[in-house]
């Protein structure tokens, strides 16, 4: 392990490299990242530094997120398999109908679409709506799209939008969180993150009662009502503000279990539970140190996004940053 992290420091200084490591990695790949935060806010990060490699331990679109910002940066993905299976979900064409959603839904968005559809489908359904695409999509949906949203500013991006309806891909809790949160009339595509989309209404009574002084924090991927019964409903790095700012000092943490790494070493003197054990995104954990030092040592993996794809959604996202 010692001469695994030296050898990936060395090759990082010889090819002029930057590691970025999603909140969600493994805890020894983001001891060895530059920067560990959200994919966006990587990618950004990245495409305002001086170097000529990133290597970008996440999964695929996040690469390609990367690769639409740093036109010009050679950008790794160390594990080539690692995908999302949310991201995954809606296709521009071609459908495939892979993913088949969970039942007993308390609330349901105004619309909800099959995974038979696409999503030229759905703009040829509801022409001149436009498609708000979570950046936890690829790169040709986003191309395909309007303008881009994170989980922490879905609502402000769609109100900035001057149109009463809006189409919402393709997080269906995402959208139905947006939905209460807007007059807009929210048109969602029916996908889902498997790691959120588990925790149940159950779920969260059972970690109230075992930690009855703790604050219990959402991330706005979990179903409706298990955001209904959270005392702070944000993303990943929206709980680490929010963990710091507070002056609670027990937390009940509703999102993937890589983040409890920066939660705790960020917040010593404070106490974190998972809401659930086995909320682990089996994707993000696919990356080792032995696939990053490969990545670097053969400089294999490489996304490239192309000029075709790239263009359109570097559009879509810059929309998404301009917004005050």
């Amino acid at each position: 392990m010692p001469e695994t992290i030296e050898d990936i420091l060395r090759l990082k200084q010889e090819k002029n490299a930057v590691i970025l490591s999603h909140n969600y990695q493994r805890d020894e790949v983001q001891d060895i990242a530059d920067f560990i935060g959200d994919s966006l806010e990587l990618s950004r990060t990245a495409a305002g530094l001086d170097c000529d490699v990133i290597v970008f331990c996440g999964v695929h679109f996040m690469a390609e997120s990367a690769s639409i910002l740093s036109p010009d940066k050679t950008v790794l993905l160390p594990e080539l398999d690692a995908g999302c299976p949310m991201a995954d979900m809606i296709q521009v064409s071609s459908p495939r109908t892979v993913w088949k959603t969970f039942p007993g839904y308390e609330v349901q968005p105004t619309f909800v679409f099959p995974h038979e559809f696409t999503l030229r489908d759905i703009k040829a359904k509801y022409p001149g709506v436009p498609v708000v695409a979570y950046v936890n999509t690829t790169a040709d949906v986003k191309a395909e799209s309007d303008i881009c949203c994170t989980s922490a500013n879905v609502v402000k991006v769609m109100e900035s939008l001057p149109d009463e309806r809006v189409i919402c891909i393709p997080d269906r809790n995402l959208s139905m969180w947006a939905q209460k949160n807007t007059k807009k009339q929210v048109i969602a595509w029916d996908g889902f993150c498997h790691v959120h989309d588990r925790v149940t209404k159950d779920d969260i009574l059972k970690a109230r009662k075992e930690h009855p002084n703790a604050v219990l924090m959402a991330h706005p991927e979990c179903r409706p009502e298990v955001l209904d019964l959270a005392d702070h409903v944000t993303s990943t790095s929206g709980m680490l503000r929010f963990a710091k700012a507070s002056d609670a000092r027990e937390f009940i943490v509703g999102t993937e279990l890589g983040l409890m790494r920066r939660l705790k070493k960020e917040n010593p003197d404070k106490v974190f539970h998972p809401l659930r054990r086995d909320m682990i995104c089996p994707n993000m954990k696919k990356t080792t140190l032995n696939s990053v030092l490969k990545a670097l040592k053969e400089m294999k993996n490489i996304i490239k996004v192309p000029e075709e794809i790239r263009v359109p959604a570097k559009r879509a996202l810059d929309r998404m940053l301009e917004i005050k």
